[in-house]
């Protein structure tokens, strides 16, 4: 049983002094249980919920210190921040209330993520655009806001959520493939690439161009891509960056379709996020470093 042997095996490390860590969509599903394994963990001083809704994300508090209970430290703080993924001047209001506060963050988790329902009537064209904001471009914007308290973290982590559904595979043209996959790809040309592939979207020629036909795919493969770009840059700090993927599990967002216990797919985050001589660079799942 993984989340047995997982729980078992957090045992072994030392109650942590001063490591915060962050995680954003909390306040349910995979992240819910990703705050809730760090909290137990031991590896945290302070774990941050950052959540759009105050009610909901002082629900989760609450819930995890309930679910926690003989599990999290008493001197563990589990705390909500508001954080709404793809607003600038949100992530800079989290940014600054993580200085203000704890000087520097050890962790960080992009788990919220946004995919619109298989029935929702929106034209694909029009689907494009707000996937592609939350799911990578949000999730990057906030990381670079982010990073200079990261850089001053202990072992410092950061773990995107991505997904099965960035696979590399989805795109059509050998050529796109080359370049996304290059150890010199930038994330000023990787923003360019995905501007591309929305305008080709909305022009309805992104199968000829040889894109893939899903955008929660392609935001998902752009935010793995960003993971290795950001694994190269942090190197020389000392920052070590993964992504995953949870799995199909019972969530909102799958609609409960998913027959992965949420808890369970979350620690395809938290192994990255507290393992001792963490890779860099590297798409975890299913518990283990997986092909792109």
């Amino acid at each position: 049983d993984d989340v047995a042997n997982y729980e078992y095996g957090c045992v072994a490390f030392a109650a942590s002094t001063g490591r915060v860590a962050a995680v954003s969509g909390a306040n349910k599903g995979v992240g819910f249980f990703i705050a809730l394994h760090l909290a137990t963990s031991g590896l945290f001083s302070s774990v941050l919920l950052g959540c759009r809704d105050s009610t909901r994300g002082q629900q989760a508090v609450s819930d995890i210190l309930a679910r926690g209970k003989g599990k999290i430290a008493p001197t563990t703080e589990i705390k909500y921040l508001p954080l709404t993924v793809g607003d600038e001047a949100s992530h800079e209001q989290f940014r600054q209330a993580v200085e203000d506060q704890y000087g520097k963050l050890d962790c960080l988790v992009n788990n919220a993520g946004f995919a619109f329902k298989g029935a929702d009537p929106t034209p694909f064209a029009q689907q494009c655009k707000p996937t592609v904001d939350i799911n990578f471009r949000g999730t990057v914007d906030l990381t670079e806001t982010l990073l200079p308290l990261l850089r001053k973290g202990t072992d410092a982590r950061i773990v995107n959520v991505a997904s099965m559904s960035g696979h590399l595979s989805q795109i059509r043209s050998a050529e796109l493939r080359s370049e996304i996959t290059s150890r010199a790809l930038t994330m000023n040309r990787l923003r360019e690439l995905v501007d591309e592939f929305e305008a080709d979207v909305m022009a309805g020629r992104h199968s000829e161009k040889g894109w893939g036909n899903s955008n929660y795919g392609l935001s998902k493969l752009a935010l793995i891509a960003a993971t290795k770009i950001m694994a190269r840059e942090e190197a020389a700090n000392g920052i070590k960056v993964n992504c995953c993927c949870p799995g199909y599990c019972d969530t909102d967002m799958t609609s409960h379709k998913g027959p992965r216990a949420p808890e369970e797919g979350a620690l395809n985050a938290v192994l990255p996020a507290t393992m001792e001589n963490c890779p860099s660079g590297e798409f975890f799942s299913n518990m283990k470093v997986a092909e792109w």
